[in-house]
């Protein structure tokens, strides 16, 4: 089965020259070249003049690469960022299936023009407004190009009205709607656990790795990191462990020898083994595989870096 790997995406403002240089050291499955929050709006037009050869330097050490957009500047920006070697946009502020239409519609263009394989870059989308979340089902499904769909939960508030508080998730039913819709349109629902969701920041390793988790448990396949220090506990999280890999190994044996025996469940350690625990026992023991082989190539784009130095 083909299991998309983007545990950790790591963003970087495009105008940091030393952050673009260093963000493929912090082993990242994706870096996320910034035009949007992370530019100051004096800086616009200069920063596009800089991802061309930001998305070579970030992508050196087998990241994918993506670039985030401004919303009121979609062809501008658009036009910068659609080079070979780069992997899709992440277009925020998404409010309808007529953006991303949009969006998609000049993607096209720009990839006949450049060589790059037609229909091949991708839409991560980010909600940031109730209309947003209220219209979720058609954005995620307007174009096959969608891989991924986040919440901007810090401008929800803002849209909402609201000042949360530390001791209460105000976006339960939010990052719930987010990961039951886009699971079942077969696209990726990332975010981080509240309270870092809201008010992003730097943390000790065992706390991103914990909120992280909780993150993966509601559904979330990944996680956009403002800063480097999330990208090893985040992916940590998001990678299946050794131990649980396995138990779904030996899962997959129990059930199969009660197939042969004529048995469509079968115990194992105080547990009925069916047909759904085996199924979800395939995908944990893919999704490590996969976790495996994604970071294999970035471990060989590392090793040919060190070889050519």
């Amino acid at each position: 089965m083909a299991i998309l790997i983007r545990r950790s995406n790591l963003m970087v403002p495009v105008t940091d020259a030393d952050r673009v240089r260093q963000a493929w050291r912090h082993n990242a499955d994706a870096i996320t070249l910034d035009l949007e929050e992370g530019v100051d709006a004096a800086r616009k037009a200069e920063a596009r003049g800089l991802v061309k050869e930001a998305i070579a330097r970030a992508g050196q050490g087998a990241a994918e690469v993506l670039v985030r957009v401004n919303k009121p500047f979609l062809g501008a920006d658009l036009e910068a960022s659609v080079w070979p070697g780069v992997c899709g946009i992440m277009l925020p502020r998404v409010e309808s299936a007529a953006e991303v239409l949009e969006a998609a519609e000049i993607m096209a263009t720009l990839e006949r023009q450049r060589g790059i394989v037609a229909g091949s870059l991708q839409f991560i989308l980010l909600l940031e407004s109730a209309r947003g979340v209220w219209d979720i089902r058609s954005i995620i499904n307007a174009s096959s190009r969608v891989s991924q769909v986040g919440l901007d939960e810090s401008d929800l508030a803002a849209d909402l009205g609201i000042d949360p508080l530390p001791e209460y998730d105000p976006f339960v039913y939010a990052r719930g709607r987010l990961a039951i819709e886009a699971t079942a349109a077969k696209v990726n629902p990332v975010g981080m656990a509240y309270p870092l969701s809201i008010q992003p920041r730097e943390a000790p390793e065992p706390e991103i790795h914990a909120l992280a988790t909780k993150a993966r448990n509601l559904g979330m396949k990944g996680v956009i990191c403002p800063h480097p220090g999330w990208v090893a506990p985040v992916n940590a999280a998001f990678t299946p462990t050794a131990e649980l890999v396995a138990y779904n190994r030996r899962v997959r044996e129990a059930f199969a020898a009660g197939v042969a025996a004529g048995t469509a469940a079968v115990p194992l350690d105080g547990r009925m083994i069916d047909v759904p625990v085996d199924e979800w026992a395939i995908v944990v023991i893919a999704t490590a595989e996969a976790c495996a082989a994604r970071d294999a190539e970035k471990r060989a784009a590392l090793a040919r870096l060190h070889a050519d130095a």
